[in-house]
């Protein structure tokens, strides 16, 4: 058994108009007014504060010219990638003809991807080249996690407008420098490994491409530690007020409420009235 939303009265079985029996209120309306402040005020609060996350992202993109600047300095790192990261010597050997290889990220990519995956895992439990095998690909997956953590930096400066954003953006570069590291001491370990597997004819070294895209993220880095110094100045949007306006609209809906409430007490008094006379 449902109840009168305005009175708590019981309604019954038979009481399908949507009028209360018992007080003559419109159930079907009642407190709709409410309910559509509600969703108002909610609304307007949401986009409070999306506007305040829209001011933000501004003042990290184009607030100034540092900001401009960061997001080069983000983007800096890439052409590293296109330089020689790697050098591989092959001498000359029986059926084969000396080769110098200059590996950047393109041939990495394509070598990985013309590769039989099964077979090089399967290097890494030879006795004779496996660890050196293993120092190698751990070097590739390295490079690999670095430069997917400067893709995620990136997409970190839409919303990096605050000190505690800049801080975390210099973790993420001292990040991908450690695994840059990392990985060319891991290329080390590979080179005199497999130099001394075959001294005469296989001989690997870092190119200066490793060196150029450690050293680019440094300016991304000097310009986040200036933000932490100085924080950045984020020009929120004024809203408009419009407490005022729905404390008057709120106002004049209370009134009219009281109002059709007052008209159907009259009308259901009048109408006890002729059934009792």
């Amino acid at each position: 058994m449902a109840n009168c939303p305005k009175c708590n009265a019981k309604l019954k079985l038979t009481d399908w108009r949507p009028e209360c029996p018992h007080c003559g209120v419109n159930m079907v309306y009642y407190g709709m007014e409410d309910r559509l402040l509600a969703e108002a005020e909610k609304a307007e609060a949401e986009h409070a504060r999306f506007q305040k996350r829209i001011d933000r992202m501004k003042a990290s993109l184009v607030g100034g010219p540092l900001q401009i600047a960061r997001i080069v300095f983000a983007f800096l790192p890439i052409a590293g990638l296109f330089l020689p990261l790697a050098k591989l010597t092959l001498g000359e050997a029986p059926y084969l003809a000396a080769k110098t290889v200059n590996a950047n990220i393109l041939t990495i990519v394509d070598l990985l991807s013309n590769s039989d995956l099964g077979a090089l895992l399967g290097t890494f439990s030879s006795g004779v080249f496996g660890r050196p095998m293993l120092f190698f690909a751990l070097s590739i997956v390295l490079l690999a996690l670095s430069v997917v953590l400067g893709l995620f930096g990136f997409f970190r400066l839409l919303c990096s407008a605050k000190k505690k954003s800049c801080i975390k953006n210099i973790v993420v570069s001292c990040v991908q420098l450690l695994l840059i590291v990392v990985g060319s001491v891991l290329f080390g370990r590979f080179s005199s490994g497999i130099a001394a597997v075959f001294p005469a004819y296989i001989s690997a070294s870092l190119g200066i491409g490793v060196i150029v895209f450690a050293l680019l993220h440094l300016p991304s880095i000097i310009a986040n530690i200036l933000f932490t110094i100085k924080p950045m100045e984020v020009k929120y949007k004024e809203l408009p007020d419009y407490a005022a306006e729905d404390a008057a609209m709120e106002a004049a809906n209370e009134a009219a409420r009281e109002e059709a409430e007052a008209k159907a007490e009259a009308a259901a008094e009048k109408a006890a009235e002729e059934v009792n006379a």
